[in-house]
């Protein structure tokens, strides 16, 4: 009997960007520095956390630009924004995911990820706040 191979990739991704829920929304604008300088070509994804009254709802991310500046869109739309909610933000480099995007050379010279790795065992908290637009003021430090 062959059994099928599934991928996973699908299943996971749902899983961490929710489903869509039409839950209420609000603009999420902000800054990734590190050590008191911004942060370029970040990956920014803040995940709605449940609660005990709803489900999460969709994620959201974002990109850093070379100031370190970024705006949330939602994962299921075009639309700008993140739940109205508490969230897990989640944080990474884009250039030691990429390496083709850095100036290392290729994949034998990848570099290492600029966040420090205590932010990924311990994931920075952002409360998206309804009618106004919420500045996510990340600040990491060594």
């Amino acid at each position: 009997m062959q059994v099928a191979k599934y991928n996973l990739l699908p299943v996971a991704l749902l899983y961490l960007l929710g489903c869509s829920s039409g839950a209420p929304t609000a603009k999420v604008e902000g800054t990734v520095t590190l050590d008191g300088k911004p942060l370029s070509d970040i990956r920014v994804l803040f995940q709605p956390e449940n609660t005990d009254a709803k489900v999460a709802g969709v994620g959201s991310f974002g990109l850093t630009d070379s100031e370190g500046k970024f705006t949330l869109k939602l994962s299921d739309s075009e639309s700008l924004g993140a739940v109205v909610g508490p969230h897990t933000v989640i944080l990474s480099d884009k250039l030691a995911e990429d390496p083709e995007d850095s100036d290392a050379g290729g994949m034998a010279n990848v570099p290492k990820s600029r966040i420090p790795a205590r932010y990924a065992k311990t994931p920075l908290k952002f409360e998206v706040k309804a009618g106004e637009v919420n500045q996510a003021e990340l600040a990491l430090t060594r």
